[in-house]
């Protein structure tokens, strides 16, 4: 962030869908700051870092998980995983056991398991998980602390000048999901609950990419539009420009080397 605040000109979400909506003028080097899912730590550690470096950013919530105790269906795959004593895993319907005596080999396995997980919501999506975890043998055990925002903390981020925006509710690749009734869901009810605990409008969305591409589709697009969203954020890489539909804004990601963080910024603005 003081990279960001020193060497480029932060900007938020609002400013960058004006700018490709309309053209509305924007700062040479302009960078607008996301964090997707609503982790605990976006308020304890990136909330003061923003305040200190004078950066307003977005942070899009996976509404189901927002004052909760349970850790994120992609946390507990993760935490099977990396926790399984078991040296193969099979899952129904797969041709071969996955070797799980090493890094690389568990890896592969947790993307096929992600690749299983990504389609589904709501409980078909946590019975997958549960199953995922009963054939590694490891329980479904609570994290030893809260790892999720509360509601009340995610106003704080609102009053503190932060864009708060929907994730979903079960985080889902919502390209993937069959049900158009459920895409809908996932889409339109997350902001509608937003809504109703922020008690402000919820105009801005981030599609959830867990596994599988792509993450968004015509009939995902024309959800967005329908629910009343002015901006949606992708995981394509890329620079925004002009023109471009406002629900479907290009990031980066953010590696933790620093020079690769640089690296990736100056790249985007030399392809803009």
């Amino acid at each position: 962030m003081e990279l960001i605040a020193s060497r480029f000109e932060p900007v938020t979400l609002e400013q960058i869908g004006a700018f490709v909506r309309e053209g509305s003028s924007l700062p040479r080097r302009a960078v607008a700051v996301t964090f997707d899912d609503g982790f605990l730590d976006n308020v304890q550690y990136a909330a003061p870092i923003l305040q200190r470096f004078g950066i307003s950013a977005a942070f899009y919530l996976m509404v189901s998980q927002i004052d909760g105790t349970d850790a994120p269906w992609y946390s507990r795959v993760r935490n099977a995983f990396t926790k399984s004593k078991r040296s193969t895993w099979r899952h129904p319907g797969q041709e071969f056991a996955w070797d799980l005596k090493d890094e690389a080999g568990r890896d592969a396995a947790m993307e096929i398991a992600f690749g299983i997980c990504a389609p589904l919501t709501g409980e078909a999506q946590q019975e997958a998980v549960r199953k995922i975890e009963r054939e590694l043998d490891v329980e479904d055990a609570r994290p030893p602390q809260r790892m999720m925002m509360t509601w009340g903390e995610a106003k704080s981020l609102r009053k503190a000048g932060h864009i708060v925006g929907s994730h979903t509710l079960t985080h889902p690749n919502v390209a993937h999901v069959g049900d158009d009734g459920e895409v809908r869901r996932e889409v339109l009810e997350s902001k509608r609950c937003m809504e109703e605990r922020m008690q402000e409008p919820v105009t801005h969305f981030s599609y959830p990419h867990p596994a599988l591409h792509p993450q968004w589709s015509e009939r995902t697009l024309r959800a967005t539009r329908e629910a009343g969203y002015t901006t949606a954020v992708t995981t394509t890489k890329g620079p925004n420009r002009v023109g471009q539909n406002p629900l479907l804004l290009k990031r980066i990601n953010c590696p933790r080397p620093e020079h690769e963080f640089l690296w990736n910024l100056e790249r985007a603005f030399l392809k803009a």
